[in-house]
């Protein structure tokens, strides 16, 4: 477990504590680059929308190794994040007709194998996100 201060710049010191444990955990490069990706992406919609701004709280990351992969916790005590409220971008509308933004959750959904939100027992949310790893024949 690690607490960071919600700033753009702990963003490479939290991807650093999961690119480490996703290499112990024996995940593909592909899959740690999708890890790290997703974790940016959640990190940085904290930042953004749960506090509103850098600096205004914390981030704890909580990296495990589970058979078969690796599952990773983000703890914020923000706003809390519904996922439902968020509409599922038309990715194949063209770039100019999309609105800015929007894609962080559909990247989390697309890179892991499992995304899953809970509300904190006071204030914030709990994102669990898993990959698995892949087996080879």
């Amino acid at each position: 477990m690690a607490l960071y201060s919600a700033t753009y710049d702990n963003l490479a010191n939290i991807d650093e504590q999961v690119r480490q444990v996703a290499i112990e955990a024996g995940l593909s490069e592909k899959d740690i680059y999708d890890v790290e990706l997703a974790v940016d992406e959640a990190c940085t919609n904290i930042i953004d929308h749960s506090y509103g701004g850098e600096g205004l709280g914390d981030i704890e990351v909580v990296c495990e190794i589970i058979d078969p992969g690796l599952q990773v916790v983000i703890i914020d005590s923000g706003c809390f994040f519904n996922p439902d409220a968020i509409p599922i971008p038309d990715v194949k509308k063209p770039m100019k007709l999309r609105p800015e933004g929007g894609l962080g959750l559909f990247f989390m959904r697309n890179l892991m194998d499992e995304v899953h939100f809970d509300p904190c027992r006071d204030n914030g949310t709990t994102l669990t996100m898993v990959k698995y790893k892949k087996i080879i024949k």
